[in-house]
């Protein structure tokens, strides 16, 4: 039965790295450290909003090209199961389970770094704890509710749309979403 959790933002100590060293291999052991830290505590993530979080641990703004190629070499290695969301890879942690975690205020997560699978966990949350069947409609507005989004902008729909379509969701023959 799905459920709901807090979502929790790791803390990373802010050091500061430059390019090169990443480049030349000397911080491949602590963005290894970094990423098993983020997994464990935001799993699953996906690799995006992972490589992000990290990236401002080392005072960085981003990831340029050259540095990409040693992010994804250190991710590769990690001792972590590592699935596929919409052309992206997710990265589990060993403590998933089959919740969903609405983005507290105080955080910034936007819709398109929730995992689809999350999203669906969320639907089926909702579904379960309504007393009849829900239209389309009604869940979404459900679900940008249970998600915390003010609005239901493009990016929020598509999530909410991908999640809709998954065959875990029980409908009825008039397409309602049902237990």
């Amino acid at each position: 039965m799905a459920e709901k959790r807090e979502y929790t933002v790791v803390e990373l100590d802010t050091i500061n790295v430059t390019p090169e060293e990443i480049i030349s291999g000397a911080m491949n052991e602590e963005i290894k450290a970094r990423m098993l830290k983020t997994i464990e505590t935001e799993g699953p993530i996906l690799e995006s909003l992972l490589y992000k979080r990290v990236i401002s641990s080392f005072s960085l703004k981003k990831v340029g090209s050259r540095i990409l190629p040693v992010f994804d070499a250190v991710a590769s290695s990690l001792p972590v199961q590592i699935t596929e969301d919409e052309g992206e890879r997710l990265f589990h942690s060993n403590n998933e389970d089959d919740s969903f975690r609405p983005t507290p205020e105080s955080e910034i997560r936007y819709s398109y770094q929730i995992p689809t699978e999350e999203a669906v966990n969320c639907l089926e949350y909702i579904i379960q704890n309504a007393e009849k069947t829900v239209t389309k409609s009604e869940l979404e507005k459900l679900f940008k509710a249970e998600m915390g989004y003010d609005r239901l902008g493009s990016q929020v729909e598509a999530l909410f749309k991908r999640a809709a379509k998954n065959p875990r969701l029980k409908r009825t023959g008039n397409g309602r979403f049902t237990k």
